[in-house]
């Protein structure tokens, strides 16, 4: 068996090129292709709406905790508003 040349023993083959014909958009339209489709997972949703939610205010919460330890945050007032609050909601 002989080889000549980089061609191999049969030598290159033929290159055939196969033209795609673009399609009209009314050929879209009625061969019922849609397009490009994305699907968003309930997880990433949620994701979304977590990061929406402000900052905690570390300050704030310190702060409430020492009025509720001490027993100065459950005030009259307070409570009150807080049915109000319930009772609209009802």
């Amino acid at each position: 068996m002989e080889v000549h040349g980089p061609g191999g023993l049969n030598g290159p083959g033929r290159i055939e090129i196969h033209r795609i014909q673009a399609q009209r958009p009314q050929e879209i339209q009625v061969s019922g292709h849609v397009g490009d489709r994305a699907e968003i997972s309930e997880v990433a949703r949620l994701l979304n709406k977590l990061a929406a939610v402000p900052d905690v205010r570390m300050d704030r919460v310190a702060e409430l905790r020492q009025l509720i330890a001490a027993g100065q945050y459950e005030t009259p007032e307070r409570i009150a508003g807080a049915v109000d609050k319930i009772l609209e909601e009802l």
